[in-house]
This record gives structure tokens, sequence and C-alpha cells, in this order.
């Protein structure tokens, strides 16, 4: 069997919820061996959401799929020490804690770097390490509104909307990973570990390029433009019979097969239309025009004629159509997971394939907080004695 790209490396996840999850998720997906620490009882608090099934949260078990399981009491003595010796023989370490939560431990940065001075430690916290706002807790939301992101999202004139998923959550998950991929390899080149920082609201920031860019050009932020992208018309949703569809015409020969396509020589000859800054302009006009014959056809027959004729376009899907579709069959987007306790259940993939290597999502996650303490602390070559010593006192616990 082949392996899989990042076999050999060993992760310890201090994580929480999402971001810095999602992020530990993908690792495991792609082979790392990923030692998942919770807290005693209830463990991350994620477990507390649905869906659920016999009492096991979905949620949790999707972001934490082919993780090993530990319960420690990070605030006593001994629990401290077992984790700096786990630290000991990592290659990673992440975590989403709040700025500084783990220094007021006793076991931060630093101290894990005297116990594993090559250590790449991997941090998501909503607000960074250092500032004004570092010590304040943040989750998805609330780095989508301080960011502008929110505000620039919606129809002109009306409320911001929020993104309809964890976008700010998932990104800096994404980011964390990027990071850590380069640290590896700056590890591998020098011998050196590395620190990397994630702060949720620069991610968020970072998806309004295109008003930044504006901004800087102009001094000013474009009015909110809904389904429709400001530079270019058209280029958004527009009407059809059966629900809605997308097109994305960016360049004058898409403009003009459009046109040829759907019979609408009128538009291709009226002076309002001629250029795409005349369309901006009269974009209200052009639209109203273009429901009118998008609005007669089924969203798959714009879709199909006017990609054959080399204009971007997609029927707007609902996530069942999208599930059906056989574009999503083929790429292996979506599969499905047994979890014990739960049984299978269906999951998002990691959307990253290699040539030469396999990406493997189906590895259940823990079913209970510290599913395999005893396991993890026997391989840190723990006598039976302490073991049970630590699970007598309540520093280590062991689900089940």
């Amino acid at each position: 069997m082949k392996k899989r790209p990042l076999e050999g490396i060993k992760v310890l996840d201090f994580s929480q919820v999402l971001s810095a999850p999602f992020c530990g998720m993908m690792l495991a997906d792609m082979g790392a061996e990923v030692i998942k620490v919770e807290r005693p009882g209830a463990g991350d608090i994620s477990r507390e959401y649905g869906p659920y099934v016999n009492d096991i949260s979905l949620y949790f078990c999707q972001y934490n799929r082919g993780k090993k399981g530990i319960a420690i009491d990070m605030r006593s003595e001994e629990g401290k020490k077992v984790v700096l010796d786990l630290v000991a023989q990592v290659d990673v370490v992440i975590e989403n804690f709040k700025a500084g939560t783990l220094e007021k431990l006793g076991i931060g940065y630093d101290k894990m770097l005297e116990v594993n001075p090559g250590l790449i430690y991997g941090s998501i916290s909503g607000f960074g390490t250092y500032g004004p706002l570092s010590h304040l807790p943040c989750m998805d939301i609330i780095a989508a509104a301080r960011s502008g992101l929110v505000a620039q999202s919606g129809e002109a004139g009306s409320a911001p909307i929020k993104p309809g998923f964890s976008m700010c959550d998932t990104w800096a998950g994404l980011q964390l990973m990027r990071g850590l991929s380069m640290a590896l390899l700056h590890k591998q080149k020098t011998g050196k570990g590395l620190r990397v920082d994630i702060a949720m609201l620069d991610c968020a920031f970072y998806m309004c390029e295109a008003s930044v860019l504006e901004h800087s050009l102009t001094g000013e932020f474009t009015e909110k433009s809904g389904n429709h992208y400001v530079w270019y018309a058209p280029y958004g949703e527009f009407k059809a019979k059966d629900g809605n569809v997308v097109i994305a015409v960016s360049t004058e020969e898409e403009w003009e097969s459009l046109c040829r396509t759907l019979g609408l020589d009128a538009l291709a000859a009226d002076p309002r239309f001629a250029t795409n800054e005349l369309r901006v302009q009269n974009r209200d006009a052009l639209i109203a025009e273009l429901d009118k014959t998008t609005g007669a056809m089924g969203r798959y027959d714009l879709e199909n004629k006017l990609c054959a004729a080399g204009v971007p376009a997609a029927a707007v899907q609902t996530l069942r159509e999208f599930d059906n579709n056989p574009q999503t069959k083929s790429l292996n987007v979506i599969t499905s997971i047994h979890q014990q306790g739960v049984g299978d259940y269906v999951v998002t993939n990691t959307p990253i394939l290699f040539s030469k290597t396999p990406v493997d999502p189906n590895a259940s996650a823990a079913g209970h907080p510290g599913e395999h303490s005893v396991e993890i602390l026997q391989e840190l070559g723990y006598g039976q004695d302490r073991i049970d010593s630590l699970l007598a006192e309540g520093a280590v616990h062991q689900a089940g």
C-alpha cells in the first residue's frame, strides 16, 4: 500500500471547535499521526454541537477524524509533565486557544522549546498573539464582522450578510496547514523549527482583496453588489425558469458569444452595452434584459449551451444536486466514514490530490474524550504503575 504524504510526522493537537481542528483533520488525512489532547470529562466544547447520533457529536467527529485521543488535566502538575513528555516526541504542535492560555499554565511555546528545540509550533487565535485585541475570544462571525468581510457582502442598500458557511474558521485552518508545510520544509533544509502564528481576523481581511485594491486606487469602497461582480457585466446570477444560473463574462469575445448563443442581437447592438465599462454603468438595465431571456430557459440548458460556446456559466445547485453530479462523483469530494458508536456517515473529503500518494479520510474519531490515553502513555514508555497513578489522581483520564 502506498504511503500517504505525511506518514512519519507526529502532531500534538490541543485544538478546539473548528479552525485548528480543521487543520489537524487534514494533517491526519494526509497520514500524520495526530494526538488530540482534551480536558477530562467534557472534552472539546464542539462535542456539545449537533447533530448527534447515540449522544456522539458528528460535528466533532467530522473535524477530528483520524486522530488518537488523550484526556489530560493540564492544570495539574502531573498533567503538565505528561504534556511536555508528549511535546518532546512530536514534530508539530497545533492549538487555537486565546493568546497566552498555555503560557499561563506554564507549558507555553518557550517551555516546549526547552524539551524539543526543533519543534514546529502552529497556533490560531482570533486577533494574533500581540496587539490590543489579542486577549479577546473570537468566533467565525466575529472575525467576519470586524474585518469588513460582512460589511462588503449583500445587496446594495440592504443590511450586510454574513458568509453562509464558516469561511473564516476554515480559511484560517487552511492557512495554518500552509504555514506548517513551509515550516516542515524549512526544518528539512535547516534542521530548525519555526513558530507559525495565524490570526482569524487577518485571514478574514485577506479575503477582501478586491475591495482593498479598489480602495488603494480610489480611496473609496464600492457599494455592495450582491450576486454581481463590481468590475464586470454581465457577471453574476440571473433568473432561469427552474431556479438561477451564474454567467461570468469577462472579455468582449465572451460577450459576443453570449449574445450570439442566446439570440440577443438587439443587446449586442445596443450602445448602452457596447463595452464592459458601459455594461457596468448600465448594469441594472442589462440584468433586466438578460433575465427576460434566461428566465424562459432551464438552468442546465443555459449552462450547457453557454459552456459549449465558451462562456463560463453554471446552474446554481443545491448541495443535494452537487452530491448527485457526475463531476462530484469522479472527484470523490464526498465520502463515507465509519465511526464507532455511530456507523457510516457522510463527510467532505480533503480536496488535495497527489499523483503518487493517496489521501485517506477513512479513519474514525475518538468516541469519547481520552479514547486512547493508556495506549498513548504506553507509547511514551510509561510503566503500568505510573499510568495507574495518573489515572487515579485524575491527571489523565481514559474513556470507557
